[in-house]
């Protein structure tokens, strides 16, 4: 915290402050006008007095006049070289002074951190009699972290001289005026904050109970308690302004509720708090009846709709799949996208991937397929979300995403061979059939459908498998159906990144292997 004091006593009142017993501004030192600013200093061509720091306090300046001091110099070395070489002819022995004077009188600028939503409410209050610019301009509720600035308006911002000789004052023969304006402000500036200072004096004690500071968050006395009984776990997912538990808590209804409760006590943003009673299943992994509510308002069907890195997309919880921790990575390929590309996208869900691709980037065209009808509903939804988002940069967004509702298998033969520069292919896990012990072929079935899709040399896709931990990190069973696809489909391929993106159980990964098409066999 930082205290502002007029410096009219010798003695420290600055008891019941509370907010301001850390520091304390003492401006007694420079409330002299002459002392504050003198003008004379001001005037380059005046070698004796010229000080550019305008007769300040003599506090070493950091930076700000060093540029003007570096260039005197090394103008004087070049007058000294040229005196010194015999062809030296005469020269005018005026030099120019480079660079203009600026006259910069800054207003009163404060930042106070403050314990508690009454104890900021207390400062604003005192602060806007005298000075306007008063506002809460970050917080973190319930951890004492609440920011006040205050601002004044009583400030100066003009050239004293052109660029391109300080020589010249554009206020020659005036300065007993500019003078005079500046140490107007001045007086007013100081007249303000010592109303600022006796209104802070007149807080009462009890506004905020703090004896010292301490840099270690305290819990906020505005937040609503929680019972000590109440265990919230550390992790859950935020979907739009749902929170979702992975398992459902221990204990009968109400001490579930206390839980949710607890959790949406962390965000005021979260309305709705649920829990998977059991694991997914299926191709589509969508978890159905399986998520419960435990606190919020009931909502059927539950639908938010979540934000990420500024693009927006709708979600339907209980009937499509969606994770929040792919949100690294979605960013990631949106990264390696270049301007023109034509782009499939591949088990789309809700759309948050090609929403992605098409808002961020420049690439000429996205087509997005998925199964599951509400999910490419809500991918339709969100698409005409991308239409009005101000977050989006790129021209016509909307228009270059295509999204196709029905089977990949049916889909991919239907498009045009090797038209496409990138894939992205996040196909959903398969049961027993994916994994390290799993019974099924990995996906090559999908492989030799969407190979032949992309361009020969130069294209890449993004294959998404489950591995265990001992595959990790080189993942050479995702790697070998890779490359038994590609020479099914006569192409040769090189890897250029592995990446474990997620975790779907206990020492099981999903992991990204980007491969690069490097030409025909």
């Amino acid at each position: 915290a930082t205290a502002v004091d007029s410096g009219d006593s010798d003695t420290d009142d600055r008891q019941g402050l509370g907010y301001f017993e850390r520091f304390r501004v003492s401006h007694d030192i420079i409330r002299d006008p002459t002392r504050y600013f003198d003008l004379s200093t001001l005037d380059p061509t005046d070698e004796a007095r010229f000080d550019p720091t305008g007769g300040g306090d003599p506090v070493r300046s950091i930076g700000q006049f060093e540029h003007t001091q570096l260039k005197k110099q090394a103008v004087d070395e070049q007058v000294e070289t040229e005196k010194a070489t015999p062809t030296h002819l005469a020269k005018s022995a005026h030099v120019e002074r480079k660079g203009a004077i600026w006259l910069r009188f800054e207003p009163f600028i404060l930042h106070v951190m403050c314990r508690s939503l009454s104890a900021a409410s207390a400062l604003m209050a005192a602060a806007r009699p005298s000075l306007k610019n008063v506002g809460l301009t970050s917080f973190k509720h319930g951890c004492g972290r609440y920011v006040v600035a205050i601002w004044g308006d009583e400030g100066l911002d003009m050239p004293l001289t052109p660029p391109d000789d300080s020589t010249i004052g554009f206020f020659a023969g005036r300065e007993a005026w500019l003078a005079e304006l500046v140490n107007e402000r001045h007086k007013r500036n100081w007249a303000k904050i010592e109303r600022f200072v006796t209104e802070v004096r007149k807080m009462p004690n009890v506004v905020d109970n703090v004896n010292g500071w301490s840099q270690i968050p305290t819990p906020s006395n505005d937040m609503p308690p929680v019972p000590a009984t109440t265990a919230a776990p550390k992790r859950f997912d935020v979907v739009g302004d749902v929170a979702i538990l992975n398992n459902m808590p221990s204990g009968d209804a109400k001490e579930r509720e206390a839980v949710g409760k607890a959790i949406m006590a962390r965000n005021k943003a979260l309305k709705v708090c649920v829990a998977r009673a059991s694991a997914l299943s299926g191709t589509e992994r969508a978890p159905g009846e399986s998520l419960i509510t435990i606190a919020g308002a009931k909502r059927s069907p539950l639908i938010t709709t979540h934000q990420e890195y500024g693009i927006k997309c709708v979600v339907d919880l209980e009937n499509s799949f969606f994770s929040p921790r792919m949100g690294p990575e979605r960013l990631r390929i949106c990264q390696q996208v270049a301007r023109g590309e034509k782009i499939l996208v591949l088990f789309c869900g809700v759309g948050m991937d090609c929403l992605q691709i098409a808002g961020r980037t420049e690439a000429e065209s996205v087509i997005a397929v998925e199964l599951n009808p509400l999910a490419a509903e809500c991918a339709r939804r969100g698409q005409r979300m991308l239409e009005r988002n101000k977050a989006v940069k790129t021209l016509g967004a909307a228009e270059r995403l295509q999204i196709i509702e029905g089977d990949v298998m049916d889909v991919l033969p239907t498009l045009e061979r090797e038209s496409f520069d990138r894939i992205v292919a996040p196909r959903p896990k398969e049961g027993a059939l994916d994994g390290d012990l799993g019974s099924g072929d990995g996906g090559a079935a999908f492989l030799e459908q969407l190979l032949p899709l992309l361009k020969p040399v130069g294209s890449e896709l993004h294959w998404y498998d489950f591995a265990a931990d001992h595959e990790l990190p080189t993942c050479d069973r995702t790697r070998e159906t890779l490359e038994r696809g590609c020479d099914k489909c006569g192409l040769c391929m090189e890897v250029i990144h592995v990446a474990q993106v997620g975790s779907i159980a206990k020492r099981q990964f999903r992991v990204c292997m980007d491969v690069r098409l490097v030409g025909r066999k």
